[in-house]
């Protein structure tokens, strides 16, 4: 695996092992009392990382669309399938307003790549 990939392979495992734990056994720690912006927070990062990560693998064969795009598709994708996921797990469930906070998170992680490459990358 590439270096550059790390970070969002183990955010992904993070938000995996989060998101599919059963309902009765995530603490309440208060850190996410406004769930739908917990799930845009974490997506957001999630995005960012996979695209960054894909854009740093080989930055000068093809623009940052292309990787944008790639990242978005696969976050949004990532989002869809852990909320269909949950509906199998126990005092979880599939909820379309987590899924469209995910989807939200991810574009705001493609403004993010996009800023950090205006300020750090000209």
């Amino acid at each position: 695996m590439n270096r550059y990939l790390i970070g969002a392979v183990a955010w992904a495992l993070l938000i995996l092992i989060l998101t599919l734990t059963p309902g009765k056994a995530v603490p309440d720690i208060g850190l996410f009392d406004y769930d739908k912006l917990g799930h845009a927070g974490i997506f957001m990062v999630q995005s960012y990382l996979i695209i960054m990560g894909l854009y740093k693998v080989n930055p000068l064969k093809g623009n940052r669309l292309k990787y944008a795009l790639s990242g978005l598709v696969i976050v949004v994708l990532y989002g869809f399938a852990i909320e269909y996921a949950q509906s199998f797990i126990p005092d979880r469930g599939m909820e379309l307003y987590d899924a469209i906070a995910n989807i939200i998170g991810s574009f705001f992680g493609v403004t993010l790549f996009y800023l950090h490459n205006k300020l750090f990358e000209q």
